[in-house]
């Protein structure tokens, strides 16, 4: 198949902030309204439930940092090749049931590409197609590695149909799998789309919405994780001390500035001393 992936057109990925349209969330709703996150230095704020099933700004901050880790994962170790979507047109709420076909589907693509590693987000329809019957239906969002020329990726699509279509109320011609031409643009186009409370999962979903392979990224996950979230950091403190008008050396002594505040900062979960200081 010879369609690629190439980078949608859309406002910029920056901050969680910034994304996407609308009237952003700006705290997590679901968040005791009596508890605190207290710092060693007098800070008080809100925490977040870290739920991106049930949390639409919790979402926001999930979607950007898994965008933020796959992009770091392509430039510190080795980017995806090939990404695929699986759609089928079961209504299934209970997710063991996907990914016992996507366990099949690995097991099988493991054995015949020896470097496989996959990563995995899922999303759902909407339900307002015209022959959706209100429906909502969960599909697979795959980033695929492993796959170095032609005849692997034609190995992918037949495993897919095989398996895939094998199992679940699928077809095959509503399978996509596709080269990956341009890694940032393919980044933002899904972070947006898991950021679409229309194709978050319904409040039954109880599976990740997102999950990778063991060794498809560069660092083991909590790892990786710390270096995303640290990076995500500085581009905030960038992007505010810029906004607030300093010049680049400048904030680029406020973003260490910033780092190091951060590293001798300690928070303790505590009662609310005052609802005003966190509003």
């Amino acid at each position: 198949m010879s369609t690629a992936v190439e980078a949608p057109q859309g406002s910029p990925l920056d901050l969680h902030e910034e994304i996407g349209s609308g009237t952003p969330p700006r705290t997590c709703k679901r968040w005791p309204r009596r508890l605190s996150l207290i710092s060693n230095m007098g800070e008080i704020v809100r925490g977040r439930c870290s739920s991106p099933n049930l949390c639409e700004y919790c979402a926001r901050l999930a979607a950007v940092e898994n965008a933020e880790l796959l992009a770091i994962d392509a430039m510190e170790g080795s980017a995806p090749a090939t990404y695929v979507v699986l759609t089928q047109a079961a209504v299934e709420q209970d997710p063991s049931a996907y990914y016992q076909s996507l366990k099949q589907l690995q097991r099988a693509l493991r054995l015949r590409l020896p470097g496989y590693q996959a990563a995995w987000l899922v999303e759902f329809t909407t339900g307002r197609a015209g022959t959706s019957g209100g429906h909502r239906r969960p599909h697979f969002n795959g980033l695929i590695k492993g796959v170095h020329n032609d005849d692997q990726a034609q190995v992918v699509r037949e495993e897919i149909d095989r398996i895939w279509c094998g199992r679940e109320a699928a077809v095959p011609a509503a399978q996509y799998v596709a080269p990956v031409q341009e890694m940032g643009g393919l980044m933002r186009y899904l972070a947006l789309h898991f950021l679409k409370e229309a194709q978050a999962p319904p409040l039954a979903w109880k599976g990740h919405r997102f999950r990778t392979t063991r060794g498809y990224l560069w660092l083991p996950t909590p790892q990786a994780r710390k270096v995303a979230r640290a990076a995500l950091q500085e581009k905030r403190d960038l992007w505010r001390a810029l906004k607030d008008g300093l010049d680049v050396d400048q904030a680029e002594d406020h973003v260490q500035w910033q780092k190091f505040v951060r590293e001798q900062t300690t928070w303790t979960v505590g009662h609310t001393p005052n609802l005003a200081a966190i509003a």
